[in-house]
């Protein structure tokens, strides 16, 4: 199992993850979104007051929002960004090109051993 620190890996390497982590990024906010918009939908069938959905939007931007963020955008290890995504759900493990698994081996093997 090749185990190598995140200032080790190969340029591609590192663009590979950033761009794997922006795709689950965008699939994180995505899936919070979608609940939000319900939020909206309440307000267009008068469910909600305009009040009501600019509460809820508030609490977004504070919650899940925010959440999403600061994992996506100050993470400073992409290896266990990656992994995690796959774990839940908002990257494929096969979408990691197979020249990028080695580097991401002990990081799911860290995952397995948790459980």
């Amino acid at each position: 199992m090749m185990s190598v620190m995140h200032d080790d890996l190969p340029k591609q390497v590192k663009a590979v993850l950033r761009e794997l982590a922006g795709k689950a990024h965008e699939k994180a906010l995505t899936q919070v979104l979608s609940q939000l918009d319900g939020d909206f939908q309440a307000w267009r069938k008068g469910e909600i007051t305009p009040f009501e959905l600019a509460q809820r939007i508030h609490l977004f931007h504070q919650g899940p929002d925010r959440q999403i963020h600061l994992r996506y955008t100050r993470s400073v290890d992409l290896e266990f960004l990656v992994v995690q995504s796959v774990r839940e759900g908002f990257l494929d493990r096969e979408e990691i090109p197979a020249d990028v698994m080695p580097y991401l081996e002990s990081a799911f093997a860290l995952f397995r051993d948790a459980e």
